[in-house]
């Protein structure tokens, strides 16, 4: 009798795992077999949902501190200060012909500045749809918007700072036309940072490591980049494996438009426009691959 009661709750509650993985599924799974490209088009009816998401992302990093949105000017100034007095100063690193502290000052902050968006953006997109599991798994919830709102919030972060260097590029020197090809550069990078994010929260839901791994790799990578440094710096030999980088092409970009006042070469554009929008559809098809796995994961 007891046995078989003892069977008849355990069938029960393999019956009710099975429902609940069953439920989850429907949740985050609405047309298992779609294309990818409905994936992209129903995000700009989410457009209201994502906007709060990344308000309320901002929100919960300066909320509760002593300076609270000031961050938003203080921790760009604290880590550029730091980058310009250990590579301008400790290392007397020097670009241009009259190799004096300011020109090195402002190269470093045309390639330093543009990192901080991409490289804050990444880290801080590839937990987000782990972190949030409790809205992930609500029902219809399109979890694909998760990484689109942290990245808009981290951009709109690193952006503060971008636009000081901006204004302070103004006092120094007068803008030309190539200065309103920053917004596509820009949104070039988000495509590029979308997509990767996208992959790597993907994965990092599978395998926890990813979050763990990321930040060393984005060390590693930043220093592979021409950030502290210009391509025109890297030895001959090891000059066309640095070309494989495609963070490069952005960087040098940024550098030609705000510094030199002249737009990026063709074949800068080009490499640019086919990582970016590769790299974006690439990650939106493997993160609705995956969709069905982060289910079962989280």
């Amino acid at each position: 009798m007891c046995v078989a009661s003892m069977a008849s709750l355990h069938n029960t509650s393999d019956a009710e795992n099975k429902t609940g993985v069953t439920e989850l599924r429907t949740a985050m799974e609405v047309r298992p077999k779609r294309s990818f490209w409905n994936v992209l088009i129903g995000i700009p009816p989410h457009a209201q949902l994502i906007r709060l998401l990344a308000a309320d992302e901002l929100r919960r990093h300066y909320v509760g501190s002593m300076l609270g949105a000031l961050w938003l000017v203080v921790k760009p100034l604290l880590v550029v200060s730091v980058y310009i007095v250990l590579f301008g100063v400790v290392f007397r690193a020097r670009v241009g012909p009259a190799h004096a502290p300011m020109e090195y000052a402002l190269v470093l902050l045309a390639g330093l500045l543009p990192w901080l968006i991409f490289a804050e953006s990444l880290t801080a997109a590839t937990g987000s749809v782990a972190s949030k599991g409790g809205l992930a798994t609500k029902v219809r919830f399109p979890i694909e918007i998760l990484p689109i709102a942290t990245v808009l919030a981290s951009t709109l972060s690193g952006l503060v700072g971008l636009c000081l260097f901006l204004l302070a590029l103004a006092v120094l020197k007068p803008f030309g036309g190539a200065l309103l090809l920053l917004p596509l550069l820009l949104a070039a990078q988000l495509l590029f940072t979308l997509g990767l994010a996208w992959t790597l929260s993907a994965f990092n839901v599978v395998v926890r490591d990813v979050s763990q791994i990321l930040p060393l790799a984005m060390t590693g990578w930043l220093f592979l980049s021409p950030v502290v440094y210009t391509a025109e710096m890297v030895p001959e030999p090891l000059a066309r494996a640095f070309a494989l980088n495609p963070m490069a092409y952005f960087l040098d970009s940024y550098r030609a438009i705000l510094l030199a006042n002249q737009p990026p070469t063709i074949h800068q554009c080009g490499v640019i426009g086919l990582v970016a929008v590769g790299t974006f559809l690439a990650g939106c098809w493997i993160f609705d691959r995956l969709r069905g796995t982060i289910a079962e994961c989280l």
